[in-house]
């Protein structure tokens, strides 16, 4: 495969897009310090609602909760996102569900690799991660706020690509899937299936939301531990909210609701993931 090849298609991708709000302007990088930081440089600047951001290669990638996120240049999909709310905090919270249920639709149609959201941020196949998402909020000095939907796929990486903290944890399409991976296809359909949820009203959108959620994830029912605030609390997955907080009946008795913001989902035999 030639370097020229191996480069995302942006000229096919604007034709294959056709949103009617994400991806009205793209900004292309072939290599960026985070394209979050780009993203939030088109807010500072003004009318950057869908504004898309890709980039080949990140030097400062960032993760959830301060981790860093690398890959191999052109080896995956790396986009941010530009949602301007003039509405309320609940709106923006139900972005992470949205671009969680977009990639795993996108990864399904353009790779035929069926993959779950594991919340807040992750999505798996199997038990490997394939795919995160950073949500960065912010208030607009104009009123109203921005977020900034930070999307990471894991496309051709091969197993020697991934270091050792992560080799055992991790995955890419090329791996999972039966047939040549397109990077451009993928990076049309996670932006195209994003569109659609965001056109929506979180009041239009919101069984919607929770169904599509449901149907894409394993942790129903699942035993997991939390940490919030600096506490550990235990207990089974009862449901997930429209504006991405997931409800919980905990050992001790009772059903609590957890944002994503300030939670982690920690696993039995680590700190945290």
């Amino acid at each position: 495969m030639s370097e020229n090849q191996a480069l995302l298609d942006i000229a096919r991708l604007e034709r294959e897009i056709v949103g009617q709000r994400i991806g009205r302007r793209l900004d292309y990088r072939s290599s960026t310090t985070s394209t979050n930081d780009i993203a939030w440089d088109g807010v500072e600047q003004g009318d950057a609602d869908g504004l898309v951001v890709l980039a080949e290669h990140q030097s400062s990638g960032r993760g959830r909760l301060g981790r860093t996120w690398s890959m191999p240049n052109a080896a995956g999909v790396l986009a941010s996102v530009v949602i301007c709310y003039e509405g309320s905090e609940r709106e923006i919270g139900s972005l992470g569900l949205m671009a969680a249920i977009a990639v795993c639709d996108a990864v399904a149609g353009s790779a035929s690799v069926a993959a779950t959201i594991k919340w807040p941020n992750d999505i798996l196949v199997g038990e490997l991660k394939i795919a995160g998402i950073l949500i960065e909020t912010r208030s607009l000095s104009t009123g109203g706020q921005a977020a900034v939907v930070g999307i990471g796929i894991n496309c051709l990486q091969h197993p020697g690509h991934f270091g050792s903290d992560i080799a055992n944890l991790a995955t890419s399409l090329d791996i999972e899937s039966d047939r040549p991976v397109d990077r451009t296809a993928v990076a049309a359909g996670v932006l195209r299936e994003l569109d659609g949820w965001v056109g929506k009203s979180l009041d239009e959108s919101r069984e919607p939301l929770r169904a599509a959620w449901r149907a894409r994830t394993a942790m129903l029912g699942e035993r997991i531990r939390l940490r919030h605030d600096g506490v550990i609390f235990s207990g089974s997955v009862l449901d997930i909210d429209p504006t991405s907080d997931l409800l919980i009946k905990l050992d001790e008795g009772g059903v609590r609701s957890f944002a994503a913001a300030d939670t982690t989902v920690i696993r039995a035999d680590a700190d945290g993931r």
